[in-house]
């Protein structure tokens, strides 16, 4: 966060928890955005969410829990990444007939 001490501050006033995710959770949460809800985030976009997915394998929060998750930073900003989390764009000739092709 960009004021750690604010940041600190209000996980404790809201009964919050932080907890840290690694390189491959952010590649698997771009990955899943992705292509589960057409979301195309950049690793800082994505970090909650690998937070969330974390804390709920965890068992920190459950299923019926009301969370939100802001995703920020779109994915054109790293466009790297998420060569890495999803692989190579899918190429297809300009035709509706490649498209068909495509989607069966």
């Amino acid at each position: 966060p960009r004021n750690r001490l604010m940041a600190v501050r209000d996980i404790k006033e809201s009964k919050g928890f932080g907890m840290a995710v690694s390189d491959k959770e952010i590649l698997e949460a771009i990955k899943y955005l992705g292509t589960k809800q057409g979301i195309f985030a950049e690793p800082a976009g994505s970090t909650a969410f690998a937070g969330m997915v974390k804390a709920l394998k965890e068992g920190k929060i459950s299923k019926g829990d009301k969370i939100v998750v802001l995703v920020t930073g779109n994915g054109l900003k790293d466009v790297e990444s998420a060569k890495k989390a999803g692989g190579e764009a899918l190429v297809i000739d300009p035709n509706l007939e490649a498209v068909k092709e495509t989607m069966n």
